[in-house]
């Protein structure tokens, strides 16, 4: 069995032991808005690489990320999901052979494939890892994305719903406790 085989077989297995513990855990490492650079945006969607495994089998949470319209892809949308490679962008979070200085966020199981930095979003939905396994994306050897409710060693993706942004007269915004409004145009979120 080859070293690739026998990290995934590990990675699938230790959270299943450790069960309550593992599954129990609530929060990933980072509550925080995903940065820009540690996701892509592709076909009318933000795509963020969230876990080295599915959340079917890893903990993988949404509690913080969910509120930020981070959420699991439907079957559809992971049928047009990005390659590995699209997630290779300047300035990305993780620079190559490198680790994320503000997450700590890494790719394992490299291969000639990854040739510059890359997004990289686990910390900021899990709270047991912080790497993306590149030889597990899509158009590598490991393959293909997780489907919803698989079981298997595929690496998991989020994604959020690019927002519609329409000009407003006032905006309000968040200073102290109080919110205030200013009489100039801006652009807003319109969910």
């Amino acid at each position: 069995m080859g070293t690739h085989a026998l990290m995934r077989a590990a990675r699938r297995l230790l959270p299943l032991a450790l069960g309550g513990v593992v599954l129990g855990a609530s929060g990933a490492f980072l509550n925080a808005p995903v940065p820009a650079n540690a996701y892509i945006t592709q076909g009318g969607l933000d795509w963020a690489w969230a876990s080295p495994l599915p959340a079917a089998v890893a903990p993988l949470d949404l509690s913080y990320q969910s509120a930020q319209g981070w959420r699991l892809p439907t079957a559809a949308e992971l049928a047009n999901a990005p390659l590995a490679t699209d997630f290779m962008k300047a300035g990305a979070n993780v620079p190559l052979a490198g680790t994320d200085p503000v997450s700590g966020a890494y790719f394992a199981v490299p291969n000639a494939n990854l040739t510059g930095p890359a997004a990289c979003a686990t910390p900021y939905f899990s709270a047991s890892y912080h790497h993306c396994d590149w030889a597990d994306g899509l158009g590598q050897p490991g393959g293909l994305w997780a489907q919803p409710g698989d079981v298997g060693f595929r690496d998991q993706w989020s994604c959020a719903h690019l927002a519609p942004r329409r000009p407003l007269r006032r905006c309000r915004r968040w200073v102290g406790e109080r919110w205030f409004c200013s009489a100039s145009p801006c652009l807003v979120s319109a969910g």
